[in-house]
């Protein structure tokens, strides 16, 4: 069987630059997907699903469907592949994207396709992870965990609606860590997807971005923050099944804020102290608005905290003299 490299070579033998169309393509298979995964319909499919999730592909999925057909043809004939088992693949010019404006509707699709794949054992929980997305939990019977999160879009397939494919796909380890050497997916900032692997050395992948997919950014042997788009993204999902008090990141911006608040009080080293305070603020802010949003904790400590660098402000030596110049003019 043909593998992705394969038709990704391919490809590149044809030129991706010469049309938008194959660029997409080609950038799919070579930047996002596992390279030694097999090439079936399914990888065809689940191209139609990430880039119809695009306004630009939507608008032009008739140019899609005819380049990637004439290209999956040649490719097949001259693989001297079996093509009626790619027959039956619904191009992107057969397919109906709609917008789900209402969320009940949004969730009763995402539930209902999600439920469909639950096996038995499996605990599936489905969690409105911003305004507009949705993410899916699926816990199996030996604690490992996957984790897809869905757009507000879905495709018509005969009298159903499907969503389109997941924006971001993570797969956790029973110990709730991601999986070493598994391609994980997570949507970025900007129109940016971020394809990536764990291994001993840290996270290692790549940034993609916009309708043709286009590689923008390379990294490797990442460790914590280093990346701020990854981390925090990953940050807002795990919140909902790791208790964030068990989070270092947490435990260490909490801690912080902590220790400000307490050297604000103290007199000697003010303006030292009053510096650090400003520095957790800002980290604590951050935090709460990018990885732990509406935490009660951070949301306490950071109001108290800034209230303390209010009062610390008007009460410093420098303030004093600004007010008695003022007064004096």
């Amino acid at each position: 069987m043909n593998s992705v490299t394969q038709f990704a070579q391919y490809l590149l033998r044809l030129d991706p630059q010469r049309t938008t169309a194959r660029l997409a393509l080609y950038n799919y298979a070579k930047h996002i997907l596992e390279p030694t995964e097999p090439f079936t319909p399914e990888t065809i499919e689940g191209f139609y699903a990430r880039a119809l999730n695009y306004e630009y592909w939507q608008t032009n999925c008739q140019t899609l469907a005819q380049s990637v057909r004439e290209d999956l043809a040649s490719f097949l004939k001259q693989t001297k592949s079996e093509e009626s088992e790619w027959k039956n693949i619904r191009h992107s010019d057969e397919i109906q994207v709609i917008p789900l404006q209402h969320f009940r509707d949004f969730e009763a699709i995402i539930t209902n396709v999600e439920s469909l794949r639950q096996k038995s054992g499996e605990k599936l929980k489905m969690v409105k992870v911003s305004e507009e997305e949705i993410a899916s939990f699926m816990l199996s019977t030996v604690g490992t965990l996957e984790v897809r999160v869905f757009a507000p879009r879905a495709m018509i397939i005969g009298h159903n609606l499907h969503p389109l494919g997941p924006i971001t796909h993570l797969h956790y380890s029973n110990n709730l860590e991601l999986m070493p050497h598994v391609r994980q997916l997570i949507q970025g900032s900007l129109a940016t997807t971020i394809s990536f692997y764990r291994d001993e050395n840290g996270l290692n992948g790549m940034i993609t971005r916009g309708h043709t997919m286009q590689k923008f950014e390379t990294f490797m042997r990442l460790r914590g923050s280093e990346n701020v788009d990854l981390f925090y993204g990953l940050k807002r999902l795990e919140r909902n099944f790791i208790n964030p008090q068990s989070d270092p990141y947490y435990q260490e911006i909490v801690h912080s804020m902590e220790r400000a608040a307490r050297a604000l009080q103290s007199i000697d080293g003010r303006a030292l102290n009053l510096q650090m305070a400003e520095k957790a603020v800002q980290k604590g802010s951050l935090a709460l608005k990018s990885a732990f949003p509406n935490d009660r904790l951070l949301q306490l400590l950071v109001t108290h905290l800034e209230h303390g660098i209010r009062q610390a402000r008007s009460t410093s030596p420098n303030a004093s003299q600004g007010q008695s110049n003022r007064s004096a003019e």
